[in-house]
């Protein structure tokens, strides 16, 4: 593409030769000859007489333009997302439509128009796929599932029995939804399992990343809100409720009966305590032990997880353990030694 036609698309204004061809996207570092970059803000902007790049999406007219163009645009890093959509819908087509022939559909599925089924991807009984659909090569859809319109399903997922997936959603490589929840009673001496009867909803333009597991509900639903999004290595407990657009860093883990309200962020490997809430807008930081509930819109960290404020001042007094201890060590001896001319 060239940068007029981006920056019609961008609805931006051109500085510099519009037929400037752009064949690649990068960042200001790494860009090359052909490619696309963006200055965040002005901050930023002394740096492009550094950059090889063609081009760059900037926040504002440079003067003198140290490349051979520029799009001038109000939010430039979001105007580079949308730049990057039409790069990845170039570098990822879409698989055809049909069913390949080495894959195995039950009779009673139903697929809507345009679906797409890979090699080696099984869609059992009573299955819905939705138009659009793209299940990639090995897929397993359990008997009754439901997929929503052009959702993609990537290699090796698994979505189990029951389960209900919302429109437009991506699940990557290697995910699971609707595995049994962890539950067992103590029994005679043994650990006996307590059946999983309840299934998962997943709503609209969710994303769920590799390797991930959504456990069904011991009974009743699961469920993930509209626009949720979840990393990789994940682990989402029977009966956790997610509220819309929260987002959930690789590694964490949430307990089972936890309910997560709207717009809350959670850190890597953060570990979520069960039946506790987080209220919307919340903050958990990275590696954080939540055991209680979480107020809205607070901020917490560290183990177990408290105010993050209160915890800057915990690790500070931490820091000077050491120094302290030496300290305390000094005034023992020094009040031995009080004592014992006290004694004389």
């Amino acid at each position: 593409m060239t940068v007029g036609e981006i920056a019609r698309l961008l609805g931006g204004a051109v500085q510099g030769d519009p037929a400037t061809a752009i064949t690649g996207v990068n960042g200001l570092n790494e860009a090359g000859p052909g490619d696309l970059c963006f200055v965040r803000n002005d901050q930023f902007l002394p740096m492009l007489s550094e950059t090889k790049a063609s081009a760059a999406l900037i926040p504002k007219p440079v003067d003198p333009l140290p490349l051979p163009a520029a799009i001038v645009v109000a939010e430039p890093e979001q105007a580079f997302v949308r730049v990057l959509h039409m790069f990845a819908a170039e570098r990822s087509p879409r698989p055809a439509a049909g069913v390949h022939e080495r894959a195995w559909v039950a009779p009673g599925a139903v697929l809507g128009a345009n679906v797409s089924v890979g090699p080696g991807a099984f869609v059992g009984e009573g299955a819905v796929l939705g138009d659009g659909v793209v299940l990639y090569p090995g897929v397993y859809i359990g008997r009754g599932s439901e997929i929503g319109p052009d959702t993609v399903v990537y290699p090796n997922a698994v979505i189990r029995e029951g389960v209900r997936v919302g429109a437009r959603c991506v699940l990557h490589a290697g995910v699971c939804v609707g595995s049994d929840g962890f539950g067992f009673v103590p029994m005679g001496g043994a650990w006996v399992k307590i059946p999983q009867v309840g299934t998962v909803e997943v709503g609209d333009d969710v994303e769920i990343g590799s390797n991930t597991a959504i456990d069904r509900a011991t009974f009743g639903v699961t469920k993930l809100g509209n626009g949720v999004k979840i990393d990789n290595l994940v682990q989402i407990g029977h009966n956790v409720q997610i509220g819309a657009h929260s987002v959930i860093a690789g590694m964490a883990g949430v307990a089972g009966s936890t309910v997560i309200g709207t717009q809350v962020r959670i850190g890597a490997s953060a570990g979520i305590n069960g039946h506790i809430t987080i209220g919307d807008g919340a903050s958990i930081a990275a590696r954080s032990g939540v055991t209680r509930s979480v107020a809205p819109g607070q901020v917490v960290s560290g183990f177990p997880a408290m105010d993050h404020a209160q915890q800057r001042r915990v690790m500070v007094v931490q820091a000077q353990l050491p120094e302290l201890a030496k300290r305390v060590r000094q005034l023992e001896a020094r009040l031995a030694a009080l004592e014992d001319n006290k004694e004389l």
